[in-house]
């Protein structure tokens, strides 16, 4: 059973005696980033770190998987990543039996962050689950066939918002969950993959776990392609369904 965390940009995967707990796009590291444009900060991996104990506590989860951008960083490591990662890592396994990660397009030379104990698995994602299968990726990428054909993928990597404004013209974009329906065999044709599945599934677009990061609003011109599954015309994102974290639909 697949369910959002109410309040949250995190799922949680149960089956049988399992829980796993899914988060995507941490940015960790993304204060150096703040301070350099003026805005001074806590360290904000303390806040993220806090909220993810708060959620393993509360759901009872043994395994964490985050979907990957877990830097902030593009195509290097800042020396503000080599202390906050490793730290990262180490405090949640305290925590969880299990930790894994779907690298990103943040995650270049990731792998010489990360303790020897935290799985890090192919960029092109991974099903989770043997009676109900979930394909988890990131989303910069194509999925694998196996991704696509279980008929419900999880990923992140869009960070979309819903752009608001008041009855004074002022704007405010909101963090949202995208629900909407995709064509297996047409994405499996698209992403390259032998056609041997068809139907039709359910992508899930989680929103960023790092509130500071921004993101395009998902109502604007062209609001909705980002990355290639979503840019693939395989996903009906016509009739999606668009949730605030509070749970109100837009």
């Amino acid at each position: 059973m697949l369910k959002v965390v109410p309040m949250e940009a995190a799922l949680i995967f149960r089956e049988g005696d399992d829980s796993t707990l899914l988060v995507s796009d941490l940015h960790l590291g993304l204060e150096k980033e703040m301070a350099a444009k003026g805005f001074r900060l806590p360290p904000y991996s303390v806040r993220i770190v806090e909220r993810v104990n708060a959620l393993a506590e509360r759901y009872k989860a043994n395994r964490l998987i985050v979907l990957g951008d877990v830097k902030h960083s593009i195509g290097k490591v800042e020396d503000i990543d080599w202390n906050v990662v490793p730290w990262f890592f180490d405090t949640l396994l305290d925590v969880f039996p299990s930790v894994e990660v779907i690298p990103g397009n943040h995650d270049a030379l990731l792998k010489n962050l990360l303790p020897s104990r935290v799985k890090l698995h192919p960029s092109d994602g991974v099903v989770i689950g043997s009676k109900e299968k979930v394909g988890v990726t990131h989303g910069h990428s194509w999925p694998t066939a196996e991704v696509i054909s279980c008929g419900r993928m999880v990923m992140g990597h869009a960070h979309f918002r819903y752009e608001m404004r008041d009855r004074f013209g002022a704007k405010s974009k909101e963090a949202v969950w995208l629900f909407a329906e995709y064509n297996i065999g047409e994405l499996l044709q698209k992403a390259g993959r032998e056609r041997n599945t068809e139907g039709e599934g359910e992508i899930v677009v989680m929103p960023p776990f790092n509130n500071l990061v921004g993101g395009q609003a998902i109502n604007a011109r062209n609001g909705f392609k980002f990355g290639p599954v979503l840019s693939s015309g395989t996903v009906d994102v016509k009739d999606a369904d668009i949730f605030l974290l509070d749970g109100t639909r837009v």
